[in-house]
């Protein structure tokens, strides 16, 4: 089950509504997207897959469909004067070229990169590119041709357990929370006792 929580920040200033994804929902939305293309699609030559976050996404669907996957990294410029600025940091590394591409990432958020990487792949003449994200949120300047599951929410997908346990427990110690309310937030999130033990020790020592 997808977990909805609420989740009051005075870090953000503002009321969080976090999405859980469990690794069982993660399989069952991908599954999802991979029967609505066998159903309406030709077959596609070659998944390619955004890093890091369509990559998990994209070797679920590479076993859905039966075809190859390749892969490209996306990065956001950090320097404040190109902020929305994003680059190809991985270049592909599989022809394209005359092929049917599945591009896929695990969220449609700001669009931003699925735009640099649509304009990016279509310079290596693919036949045709059709997009696929798990995710997709309203506020994107592009949706993508296929997606599970339409969210405002802030997600935290399963792949992503150091990176939010991290983070959490950094922001809500700056806000003076004790280690039990932290612990206890982590958990309504869905973080196992031995995921959180697991950060405490190798990362926030």
């Amino acid at each position: 089950m997808i977990d909805k929580i609420r989740y009051s920040n005075t870090y953000y200033v503002m009321r969080i509504h976090y999405l859980s994804v469990g690794w069982k929902d993660y399989h069952a939305l991908s599954q999802k997207i991979a029967a609505a293309i066998l159903s309406h699609e030709k077959p596609f030559d070659i998944i390619v897959a955004i890093g890091r976050g369509g990559l998990t996404f994209g070797h679920l669907l590479s076993d859905f469909l039966r075809i190859p996957i390749s892969s490209i990294t996306i990065q956001s410029y950090t320097d404040i004067q190109k902020q929305g600025e994003v680059h190809i940091t991985q270049e592909l590394s599989s022809s394209i070229d005359k092929k049917r591409v599945l591009l896929v990432d695990d969220i449609a958020d700001t669009g931003t990169t699925l735009k640099r990487a649509l304009a990016y792949l279509k310079t290596f003449h693919p036949s045709a590119i059709t997009t696929a994200t798990i995710f997709y949120k309203p506020h994107s300047s592009l949706r993508p041709d296929y997606f599970a599951k339409q969210t405002k929410q802030w997600i935290l997908q399963p792949f992503e357990v150091t990176e939010w346990v991290y983070t959490f427990t950094k922001k809500m110690t700056e806000e003076g929370k004790s280690k039990a309310e932290i612990q206890a937030f982590l958990e309504q999130l869905g973080y196992s006792a031995d995921q959180i033990k697991f950060v405490r020790r190798h990362h926030l020592k």
